[in-house]
Order: C-alpha cells, then structure tokens, then sequence
C-alpha cells in the first residue's frame, strides 16, 4: 500500500478546499470510531474531541469562505507529499492512543501549510499558510489540553 501520494495545488484556495475535504473525512472518521465499542473514558474524549474538530473545520470553511479572492485565486504550483489513506486507530483504544491518532492525523494539515508557507513563492499566500499552520497548531493544544484533563480526572 502506497503511504504518501504526490499532490499538486494551483491556487491557494485548492489548498485549502482539499483542507476542509481532509477535515471532513476525519470527521468521518470520528464518527466512525464512536460507533464502536469504547469505553466510557475513551467516548468521552472522543466526544470532546469531535466537537473540537468541528470548529476546525468550521473555521477553515470561514477562512475558505472570507479569505481575499486576491490572494487565493493567484495562480502558483504547490506540490506537496500528503498521505495516500487515512486509517483509523489502533486497537485496543485508550485516551492516550486516541489522542495521538487525532494529532497525527493534523498533522499532516501542520506540514501542508507549513511547507507551502516555506515555500517562499507568493508573500501573501505564505503568510496565510503560516497563519493556517499556526491555527491548526493551537488546536493540537487544545486537544492535548483535553487530554491531560481527562488524565487528571
């Protein structure tokens, strides 16, 4: 099975409507976990975390949404490594392995914007991309944040 696939982006905004598809299907994802049988300490974190991702990928379509047409319709070729499959978490789950296949999971949306911000070919764009990275970021602390409260209970 193939782990990385090369992805080639022509304008920023493609970057960030194939963010908001990834964020939907580890919504999906998510959801998908919930269904299982988990333990109570382990849905509850989950609960906690699916709400959490909700508001990234809410506040990604806003940016998608309110983002300057400017700068987002500029024409420039990003090509960038992003995982060929997204899988869900090993067994047995625990909060700890909960917490870092969530993590991991956004942090191949860290190394997009990261490495497109990097990337130095548009200045506007690059400071959107840092600003997205940043963004996705102070989620993960939020989500580690959860965790450990969930730890100190």
């Amino acid at each position: 099975m193939k782990q990385h696939q090369r992805v080639t982006f022509n304008r920023g905004s493609d970057v960030l409507e194939h963010a908001v598809e990834y964020l939907e299907h580890v919504r999906t994802l998510l959801q998908d976990v919930a269904d299982g049988d988990l333990s109570e300490r382990v849905r509850m974190l989950l609960d906690a975390y699916v709400v959490e991702q909700r508001n990234l990928l809410g506040a990604m379509e806003r940016f998608l949404e309110d983002a300057p047409d400017r700068a987002l319709a500029t024409y420039t070729q990003y090509a960038v490594e992003l995982p060929a499959e997204l899988s869900g978490p090993a067994a047995p789950l625990t909060t700890l392995s909960l917490t870092q296949w969530v993590v991991g999971l956004n942090q191949h949306l860290v190394s997009l914007f990261t490495e497109l911000a990097e990337s130095g070919k548009n200045d506007a764009l690059g400071e959107i991309f840092a600003s997205l990275a940043s963004q996705v970021q102070a989620h993960e602390r939020k989500l580690s944040k959860e965790y450990q409260r969930f730890e100190d209970l």
